[in-house]
């Protein structure tokens, strides 16, 4: 993720995409906008984005559709829901369709920049933890940790460690970003 977290939003309401992409460039974020699904396919083609703000009463495909079609695809993108369909069933649906987070409108435009930070913050430790199991290494700085050989490489020489010092390690790189008790 880019220091500045770039969101894509899908609304067919064009003031509202107006009020959302000025709102949420204030708070820090690059914002584009689609008024339709097949604006937003063509955007995902060319451009990555960190999260999707979906509505689900759209005009062709749903909001709902479009969000399980992507998650169907694989697309680990989060996604918010933001639609003025509340209820709760909506809001549950709309959840095992895929979405990560819900939220009704009318809405208060904090809550929204407080909600995508949150998911943000979610996806990012979540890659962080996957880059520590998936490929079995490490990076950070000029190090290298491979946790499957137990060894630690510096610029690509071999530092010796402790079997102390090698479980520390792995404790840390395991739980990145996080204070850590003894």
């Amino acid at each position: 993720m880019s220091d500045v977290p770039r969101l894509l939003v899908l609304d067919d309401e064009a003031e509202l995409r107006a009020l959302l992409q000025r709102y949420l460039t204030q708070q820090g974020f690059e914002v584009r906008t689609v008024a339709d699904a097949v604006q937003l396919d063509r955007l995902l083609a060319r451009e990555t984005f960190d999260a999707l703000v979906l509505d689900l009463m759209l005009p062709g495909e749903s909001g709902l559709a479009v969000c399980q079609r992507l998650r169907a695809k694989g697309e680990t993108l989060p996604i918010l829901m933001l639609t003025a369909r509340g209820e709760a069933v909506d809001r549950i649906v709309g959840l095992e369709m895929g979405a990560d987070d819900y939220l009704p409108k009318p809405f208060e435009p904090r809550e929204l920049s407080t909600r995508l930070r949150a998911l943000l913050r979610r996806q990012s430790l979540a890659q962080q933890r996957a880059s520590v199991t998936g490929a079995g290494t490490v990076c950070f700085g000029p190090y290298e940790l491979d946790l499957q050989q137990c060894q630690l490489t510096r610029s690509g020489v071999r530092q010796d460690l402790t079997s102390g010092e090698l479980a520390l390690l792995r404790v840390l790189v395991s739980h990145p970003g996080r204070t850590l008790g003894r």
